[in-house]
């Protein structure tokens, strides 16, 4: 398994509590080591940046499940 590693996770959020926020945090750590990384897809990628909208009513988990899904395409899309 390819190891990678994210120097900085720089969030800018609202209308989350602090508990909320740590949650999050948790379940992007998660998410993302939960899968399968290319290790020609992780390598050289200096910074990612995401603009996700959630919806009004959305949760943590969706939130967590979004951010993820764009940093691995992302990722991926840097083989292409």
């Amino acid at each position: 398994m390819t190891a990678i590693n994210i120097d900085r996770l720089t969030l800018k959020l609202s209308g989350l509590s602090q508990d909320q926020g740590q949650q999050l945090v948790r379940l992007i750590a998660e998410g993302l080591a939960s899968h399968e990384i290319s290790s020609h897809s992780a390598r050289d990628t200096p910074n990612l940046q995401l603009n996700i909208t959630a919806q009004p009513n959305a949760n943590v988990d969706w939130l967590a499940n979004q951010i993820v899904s764009e940093v691995l395409r992302q990722l991926n899309s840097t083989l292409a």
